[in-house]
């Protein structure tokens, strides 16, 4: 299998209670960890910026467009909350910079560097596309903050792509127009009864909502890790999702094997980072 990823690196400040630390991450590099683990063919559609030249995804950057300015966040966490904000943005990902002959396409974008006219022109030459909904909803206030805002161009990702994945608070700001107090599950109901997606919702602990054409599933994980950082947790869920879904078309059953291959990955993380004890991750998620 070959895979197409679309989305900009990342440089980030990460601020937690106990340590601040700079990183390289982005949904596109968090993406392409366990593609690459398995040994498949990817290629990674990115602007390349000189600050960019030491991030790990590089190697997979087809290097046709240049800037000098490059995502550069701040995520700052406290408890179960993160604030995001952006030091300095990466340009939009132009038309031309993509792929020519077909393979599965995994888009990611972490704020508005991919529309949704490149969307429709990749859908045209994607076996499957997947996408990331964050980055058609993200919007920078005048602080700098990242905030979540609902978007005309979100609902056109639902018409585009064959699997979309959302977190909880991305999905409310998706059926923001149907009212605050419309039950969530019927909002997905309506919001893909019509629609193309696939749409995968990770609601936080142990649950993840599987909504396609009109028919809503709750899948119960477990979830009895309690990772200590999670950045890049919902980028790695959608690349296993993806490539659990090709191998069995299973859509329940690929949302548990995606949720454990995460659960593993932030533990064996939490090690490097953290130290964790390994008595803190014993237990392991529903294989």
């Amino acid at each position: 299998m070959k895979f197409c990823l679309y989305g900009n690196p990342t440089i980030d400040i990460i601020i937690t209670n106990s340590e601040s630390r700079v990183s390289y991450g982005g949904g596109v590099y968090y993406s392409s960890i366990p593609l690459v683990k398995r040994g498949f063919n990817i290629e990674v559609y990115s602007v390349m910026s000189p600050r960019l030249l030491k991030h790990p995804v590089v190697e997979y950057i087809v290097k046709s467009q240049y800037s000098s300015r490059t995502n550069i966040f701040i995520l700052t966490y406290k408890g179960d909350t993160r604030r995001l904000s952006v030091l300095e943005k990466a340009p939009l990902i132009h038309h031309w910079n993509s792929h020519r002959e077909l393979c599965y396409t995994l888009v990611n974008p972490v704020i508005s560097e991919v529309d949704t006219s490149l969307l429709k022109l990749l859908r045209g030459k994607s076996l499957l596309l997947a996408v990331d909904i964050q980055g058609f909803l993200r919007v920078i206030s005048e602080t700098g903050e990242v905030l979540l805002k609902p978007a005309s161009e979100a609902l056109e990702v639902l018409e585009l792509a064959d699997i979309v994945h959302a977190d909880i608070e991305e999905v409310k700001c998706l059926v923001k127009s149907y009212g605050e107090n419309t039950n969530l599950n019927s909002a997905l109901r309506s919001l893909t009864r019509l629609s193309r997606a696939m749409l995968i919702v990770t609601r936080g602990l142990d649950n993840i909502t599987i909504a396609s054409r009109g028919v809503v599933i709750d899948v119960q994980v477990d979830n009895t890790y309690k990772a200590l950082e999670k950045t890049g947790a919902g980028d790695y869920f959608l690349a296993e999702y993806l490539v659990h879904y090709l191998l069995s078309g299973d859509a329940v059953e690929s949302a548990y094997k995606a949720h454990e291959e995460v659960t593993k990955w932030l533990k064996s993380r939490d090690i490097v980072l953290h130290r964790a004890p390994a008595t803190q991750w014993e237990s392991s998620p529903r294989s």
